[in-house]
Parts: structure tokens; sequence; C-alpha cells
């Protein structure tokens, strides 16, 4: 009786010990964090130069599901380096119809700041995060309103330390302590945020073996209290040097493909002019202040594809 009391016992206690292991690969999110700046690499700065599409401009909108790429977009492997040439070769190919596509560029001081600008052969928008401060700037006008949610997926790119980046998610309404194991498309990947299969919150998806981001669901409450969502998607990761950086990345709100961003060429480390940065400096330099009037969709957001309209109205005329 007491050997078999003593075998009892020690399968409780294995039981027991056993039971974490079964999460002991679900790390913790600042964890994941930190594993994904690793990733990224340690440049000090980078200048992206990359054309902006617009789907849905007009009628019908352009319907793809969440989860679908175009046939010509389909992940490469993460930690691939990629011809850039070879993979503009490969975007070649026929856009779905009613788009608007654009020129533009975004520079990156990690850590600091970021800046994107977009132009047509008319018109320029300018859109600047620098030391926790935005700035949206339309054809010399600054806009008196606040940016809305596509401008934060360079947030996931900007900050080189954990800290400072579980800061920035947290007010973005990313539980960076909340993590559990997912799958999207087959792949096993961290959700930050988010108890996987719950997609009610703002989370952020990494993939399981390289770290890199895969997915950021966005989530906002409307003003008549529903929930509208913004799903991103970081596709085909171009590596330079020792810098990773998504060269595609998708925009999808109600399941409906609304903008992709697609780089042309990275530059490692160039060398910018801080008055490129300076908000202040900004202002004095474009002192027309942009009522900022725009469309809303039904959930009280701006809507995408009347916000681009308005802001490069001079296309249209």
């Amino acid at each position: 009786m007491i050997r078999k009391a003593f075998i009892v016992f020690f399968l409780i206690i294995g039981v027991g010990a056993a039971k974490p292991v079964t999460h002991a690969y679900v790390l913790q999110g600042p964890h994941i964090l930190e594993l994904m700046i690793a990733k990224l690499g340690q440049a000090e700065t980078l200048f992206v130069s990359q054309k902006y599409i617009f789907y849905g401009i007009g009628s019908p909108k352009y319907q793809q599901p969440v989860g679908l790429q175009p046939e010509a977009g389909q992940p490469i492997k993460s930690d691939q380096p990629v011809s850039m040439e070879k993979a503009a070769e490969s975007d070649e190919h026929a856009w779905p119809p009613e788009t608007l596509e654009l020129n533009g560029s975004c520079r990156y001081i990690f850590s600091r700041a970021y800046r994107s600008d977009i132009s047509s052969l008319d018109s320029e928008r300018i859109h600047l995060y620098a030391d926790g401060r935005e700035l949206t700037i339309v054809d010399g006008g600054v806009l008196t309103e606040p940016e809305n949610r596509f401008e934060i997926y360079n947030d996931l790119l900007l900050f080189r330390s954990r800290a400072d980046l579980a800061r920035r998610l947290l007010s973005l309404g990313v539980d960076v302590f909340v993590s559990s194991l997912g799958r999207l498309e087959g792949k096993i990947a961290f959700v930050v945020g988010g108890q996987y299969p719950n997609e009610s919150v703002s989370q952020i998806w990494f993939d399981k073996d390289t770290f890199l981001p895969m997915r950021w669901i966005v989530k906002s409450n409307s003003w008549q209290g529903a929930s509208a969502q913004l799903d991103i998607r970081y596709l085909e990761w171009w590596k330079v040097g020792n810098t990773m950086y998504p060269s595609r990345i998708e925009f999808y709100q109600d399941r409906t493909l609304v903008r992709m961003i697609q780089a042309k060429n990275i530059e490692v480390n160039p060398t910018f002019a801080e008055k490129l940065f300076d908000i202040r400096y900004l202002k004095a330099s474009y002192p027309h202040v942009v009522s900022g009037a725009r469309g809303y969709d039904q959930y009280g957001e701006p809507n995408e594809v009347q916000q681009t309209i308005e802001e490069f109205r001079r296309i249209y005329e």
C-alpha cells in the first residue's frame, strides 16, 4: 500500500508539473516584441520608396476576402533575402479595376520618428510622427483633424526598444501582457493582445518561427458603439543587409481590400535633414490650415476611399 501510495503521489506531482508545458511555447508579449525587434535589425535610419494603391475608387468596390492575397502577392519565406528587381518584375500585373495608384516614400529615424510622403502630378500629402506628436499636411495646408488608423502600421516597425514599443502599443489598445498561440493560413503564430481565436480586441500576430509580424487587427469603437475592424497584413519581407522590411502591406476593412503599399526600393542608414521631422518648422512653413472635412463610414471612421479622393481632390478636377 505504501509503495502504491508513493506511485500515486508522484503521478499527481508529474501531472501537475506537466500542465504548464502545454503553454511553454506561448511566450510573454514583451518577450515576443523583443525578439521581433532583434529580427528587424538595428539600423539607425531607413528610406523606402513605394507606391500606394487605393481600391474601391468608384463603384462597385473591389472585394477581396481576408486571408487571400492577389495572385502575385503570395508571401515568401520571411528570412530569405529577395532581389528587389525580381520582386518588382513579379509585381507587374494588372491591378483590379477601380483603383488609384500614387507614388510616395517613407523615412524612418528608428525609435523616434517616421514621415510618409504621397504625391501626384499636382498634389502632395505629408504625414509625420515625431516624439509622440503627429502632423498631416495636404497641398500646403495643415489638417485640423487627427489622422485615422491607416497610418499606424508604421508604429510596429518604428521602435527599436521593447519598452518604447510596448508603451506605444498599449496606447493604441494592444494589451501586450496577453499572448496566445493561433493559426493563420496554415502557419502557427504568436498572438499578442488577444486569446486566440477571439478577434474582438486589438491584437498583433507574429510568425512563430521568425517572430516577424504577420497581421495587426485594429479595433475601434464608433460613435454609436458598434465596432469596426481594420486588418493590416505584413507580407513579402525583404532583407537588405541586416535589416528586414515588409515590401507589401495590405489593409482590409470589413473584409474588403482598401489599400496596398508596395515597396520599390530600400536604402539603409541614409542621412536626413532634421527639418524634415521638425513639426514646429513644418507648421511654420505651411501656415495655411485645412478644415479636413471628410466622409465617414457606417462605423464613424473616416472613409478611406472618400478621404483619399478629398485629400487628392485635384486629380478628379
